[in-house]
């Protein structure tokens, strides 16, 4: 992958054994259904995906590289080859290729016009710098600034050196930074050579992770990733809220969409009321709303969230900061018990109470506040003492519910 561009059927080869796996596990043979576009898990969390790798464009960073040690590392010797092959220019980003190329330097090529706009120009004796294509006026090509001036130059690919006289005439001479750069040229020394740097970091130096992020950035902002993949509960339990919350996860209102519901209808099974969607199964039938008002009394929460949506947007905001965390805790337990009751229900035929499901909400939330680290532990150990105390008061009631109710299936096996 370092040396060479991968042919595009061996990134899809790649990829489809990797989604195979994610959907399916060990048993690839038997694929599950795909609940999200491979292409979204491979943006970065704080883009709103998983921050799966994504292969061709690690591909294109790490080949990048290679174009970074042509033209900065004087003392490699692969440099010498090319440009007796190619008579190509070290500090030239807009080569013009003819003639039968290595597969190598194609694929270094290929990552070259995403590349040319990570570098920054300081002009000093000018003759490394092409005036109209590289971006010396604070990042931007003259090109793209006089379109009209340079359709009309007899000479698109010279340098600032060879078209200085450019420099003292209008348009050119109304920027400030040709001014400058006017100067720059008239009183610098011809031994020294125009200095190209690395925009994307601090050093001015190429890193493949870097140029990565470029490569992988779609321009938009996932508005929950701050604070969504905190690790204070098990990875596939925040994995599953994330599904819940895009609207992926397997409720019969999906199923049937995607033509795969096998019960005669998509009806929640739980209340025999609406159509089963996220928002109606964690948020409005009257089990999760039980669940949901038992906790928003004890911890003093906002009111019931008209969505999950509105759960991880205004219900999350309505929080004093000190207590985001907890909240963040409470809503992925209560959503994640409620889907085990659900699916309990639905292949198991077992009808869990409302008391039953909070309790092991509590215990879960009391077993994850006792995993964490001392700082977060202390920042919830109010919220945690709450629900502590919560458990101590339904276990005696939900123990004696449990034996009335282990009683009655005694006497009558058919009425459970």
């Amino acid at each position: 992958m370092s040396i060479f561009r991968l042919p595009r059927w061996v990134v899809k080869g790649i990829d489809r054994i990797r989604r195979d796996f994610l959907w399916s596990g060990p048993d690839i043979d038997h694929p599950g259904c795909r609940l999200v576009c491979w292409k979204n898990l491979c943006r970065p969390r704080d883009h709103g995906g998983w921050g799966i790798l994504d292969l061709d464009c690690f591909n294109k960073a790490l080949l990048g590289k290679w174009w970074w040690k042509f033209m900065m590392d004087s003392s490699w010797r692969g440099a010498m080859v090319i440009q007796f092959n190619y008579g190509l220019s070290r500090s030239n980003l807009w080569p013009y290729q003819t003639g039968r190329i290595s597969f190598f330097w194609k694929g270094v090529l290929s990552c070259l016009p995403a590349l040319r706009s990570c570098f920054s120009h300081k002009i000093l004796t000018s003759k490394d710098t092409l005036f109209w294509h590289d971006g010396w006026i604070n990042g931007v090509a003259p090109r793209n600034l006089w379109p009209i001036e340079y359709g009309a130059s007899i000479h698109p690919t010279g340098t600032v050196h060879e078209l200085r006289h450019l420099l003292v005439v209008p348009p050119f001479s109304d920027n400030e930074v040709v001014r400058l750069t006017c100067t720059d040229v008239q009183t610098s020394d011809n031994h020294l050579k125009d200095i190209k740097s690395w925009r994307l970091n601090g050093n001015g130096t190429f890193t493949v992770k870097s140029f990565y992020n470029l490569l992988i950035d779609g321009g938009l902002r996932c508005s929950i990733s701050r604070f969504f993949w905190r690790n204070w509960c098990p990875k596939k339990i925040s994995l599953f809220n994330w599904l819940a919350w895009q609207n992926k996860i397997l409720t019969l209102e999906n199923l049937a969409r995607r033509r795969c519901n096998r019960l005669p209808t998509d009806t929640c099974v739980m209340c025999n009321a609406a159509t089963e969607t996220v928002d109606h199964l964690f948020i409005h039938y009257s089990f999760a709303n039980k669940v949901w008002d038992y906790f928003i009394s004890i911890l003093r929460l906002p009111q019931l969230p008209l969505s999950l949506r509105d759960l991880w947007g205004r219900w999350r905001n309505n929080l004093h900061s000190e207590r985001r965390g907890f909240g963040d805790l409470v809503a992925k337990a209560i959503i994640w018990n409620i889907w085990i009751a659900r699916n309990d229900c639905i292949f198991n035929a077992n009808v869990m109470h409302s008391l039953c499901l909070i309790m092991k909400i509590d215990r879960m939330l009391v077993s994850w506040c006792f995993s964490l680290a001392d700082g977060p532990k202390v920042k919830l150990e109010e919220d945690c003492n709450t629900v502590r105390r919560s458990l101590e008061f339904l276990a005696p009631r939900v123990k004696s519910f449990e034996e009335i109710r282990s009683s009655v299936e005694t006497l009558d096996p058919g009425s459970g």
